[in-house]
């Protein structure tokens, strides 16, 4: 008698759990797209006046850290999602100010590879006075796009960047072709 006792409450329990839930199991998951750092787009330098275009010409370089999706909703064929990216500047020695402007974009990418929008927007990173460095971030809530019926974010890609002009691609290509050069170490005797 004891033994029955004991077990009916886990009767019970077992008995709830299979007749009331609020979860349909039978759904998928929604794949949201992924996001990333377009890498030729990675970098921002900018220059002094000059033609000069190495570290004693430097004004700013920007450079994205990371960035990742902060939420994603599939709703009537619509997705919509919003990210957050993190990124560094630094003022080199021809600096003008202690704010720079920027501008950098948002892509979204069909799994064929296919960019199906790109939005281009401004902003702004601020010095403290005698700091040579700063780090900054900014969230972007204004993604959307229609997949095909019936399917979700699988294949599609959010990529950022600084909006960049052919020649600063093509500078952030050949710096990263570049071999690393030796250590800037004066040795003494």
């Amino acid at each position: 008698m004891k033994l029955i006792f004991r077990l009916a409450p886990l009767g019970v329990l077992l008995a709830a759990t299979a007749c009331g839930t609020d979860t349909d199991y039978s759904k998928a998951a929604l794949v949201c797209p992924t996001v990333g750092v377009l890498s030729d787009a990675s970098v921002l330098r900018a220059y002094g006046k000059g033609e000069g275009r190495d570290q004693a010409n430097m004004a700013y370089e920007l450079e994205f850290m990371r960035s990742h999706l902060l939420e994603c909703t599939l709703e009537k064929g619509k997705m919509t999602a919003a990210l957050r990216f993190e990124a560094r500047a630094k003022t080199g020695p021809a600096a003008f100010s202690n704010d720079y402007d920027y501008s950098w974009f948002v892509a979204v990418m069909n799994p064929d590879g296919d960019v199906i929008s790109k939005d281009v927007k401004k902003g702004s990173v601020g010095f403290k006075s005698g700091k040579a460095e700063a780090f900054f971030a900014e969230e972007y809530d204004d993604i959307e796009f229609s997949p095909p019926e019936g399917k979700d974010g699988l294949g599609y890609e959010i990529l950022i960047g600084f909006q960049l002009t052919r020649e600063e691609v093509e500078l952030n290509r050949a710096k990263k072709a570049a071999p690393p050069g030796p250590p800037d170490l004066i040795m003494q005797k």
